[in-house]
């Protein structure tokens, strides 16, 4: 990676952009900033080699282990972390600090299973869960620092919601297919708009900078599995008009939301157009829930994917243009494989498809200027 960066950094020096200097500033800066990246990644494995560890060794000891010793060791345990997470300095061991919230965030969950196992009180899985967010929630705020903390405590809040509001709706056919579909649209504009609270950037910057990077990224990988499910044609829902209506009412919130108010605002309508593209193609296959198309699937990701690469042009993203653009290849060459079959119809198929290529970028201009066009349409209310 710091061959690339030494490359660039020498053809700007060469451009005259930059100094000598500058570019020996910049290189040791990247340097250090991902030997810390390093380091803290390095930690969280070690940690987590030694809780495993430990796990195993008491697992196969288990049964020689009485109840009692079983309670009150894993209760000293847990104490024990807790007194040596209280006595770091944060501002010294900030690594130390978030390592030993995330093993406490682990030990927590074990400890109410052994005493759920200890008295057999046959607890619920989603009961369990909430349980234990509960309980936790308030110590991973106050002592977290980074996305090594928050981003598992993400993942066990988004599970807990998807699965106690899976129980309330218990008598819906494909509920879990209904509330992951919803959770898809609706939970990245809310990370996104969690970062965005000044109180919070002030009080956990980590924790602000996960939410963003998950509202940014997850938007990319729900369009693209809502994609996959035009490959079985068993999406639909007891009552698919109230799905279909909370997809649309998110989709007006987020034209409303994060519509820019400033027109030279381009990283502003950038999201906006990403957000926007991303729920439509996300609502596609519960618009259409008996339609089952390998070819529309295939037709839906390519397209998708020529969009991130013309965004990735806009914000200068040149590695999403690239990989984008690869995806769009390889996807094509797949298309061609099951469809085609023979060697006769994927000659026939590629010199189509790359003439439709090439007059789609012949026209790319006309084509935006189209598209600009619609989106500055505003709703007036």
């Amino acid at each position: 990676m710091f061959g690339g960066l030494r490359s660039k950094l020498k053809r700007w020096q060469e451009a005259g952009f930059i100094t000598e200097s500058q570019s020996t500033d910049i290189l040791a800066f990247e340097k250090d900033r991902k030997q810390g990246k390093l380091v803290k990644d390095l930690t969280n494995v070690g940690v987590i080699a030694i809780l495993i560890g430990f796990i195993s060794l008491v697992a196969a000891n288990w049964h020689a282990i009485p109840v009692s010793a079983r309670l009150i060791g894993h209760f000293v345990l847990n104490a024990g972390l807790v007194i040596f997470m209280l006595r770091l300095d944060e501002t010294k061991k900030p690594i130390a600090k978030d390592a030993c919230v995330l093993g406490l965030f682990g030990l927590f969950l074990t400890f109410i299973a052994l005493i759920g196992q200890t008295y057999q009180l046959h607890g619920e899985l989603h009961i369990t869960l909430l349980f234990w967010l509960l309980i936790c929630t308030p110590f991973i705020w106050v002592y977290g620092r980074t996305y090594t903390v928050i981003t598992p405590w993400l993942a066990v809040a988004v599970t807990t919601l998807y699965w106690n509001i899976g129980v309330l709706f218990e008598d819906t056919p494909n509920r879990m297919l209904l509330l992951g579909s919803l959770l898809s649209l609706y939970l990245p504009p809310a990370f996104l708009l969690f970062s965005k609270l000044r109180w919070i950037e002030s009080f956990r910057p980590g924790f602000i900078w996960t939410f963003r990077k998950l509202g940014l990224y997850l938007p990319a990988v729900f369009a693209n599995i809502a994609i996959l499910l035009f490959y079985d044609s068993t999406r639909s829902v007891e009552y698919p008009f109230i799905q279909l209506a909370l997809f649309a009412i998110g989709l007006l919130g987020i034209f409303i939301i994060f519509k820019p108010k400033n027109e030279d605002d381009q990283e502003g309508f950038d999201l906006w157009y990403y957000l926007l593209f991303s729920g439509i193609i996300m609502m596609l296959p519960f618009a259409f829930p008996g339609v089952e198309s390998e070819f529309l699937s295939a037709a839906l990701f390519i397209l998708y994917w020529a969009f991130l690469a013309w965004l990735g042009a806009r914000i200068d993203a040149e590695n999403l243009s690239n990989w984008a653009i690869r995806l769009v290849i390889l996807r094509l060459f797949i298309v061609y494989l099951e469809v085609f079959g023979s060697m006769l119809m994927t000659g026939f198929g590629l010199i189509i498809s790359g003439v439709i290529l090439l007059v789609i970028l012949r026209k790319l201009n006309t084509i935006m200027a189209f598209g600009k066009k619609l989106v500055k349409y505003e709703i007036k209310i």
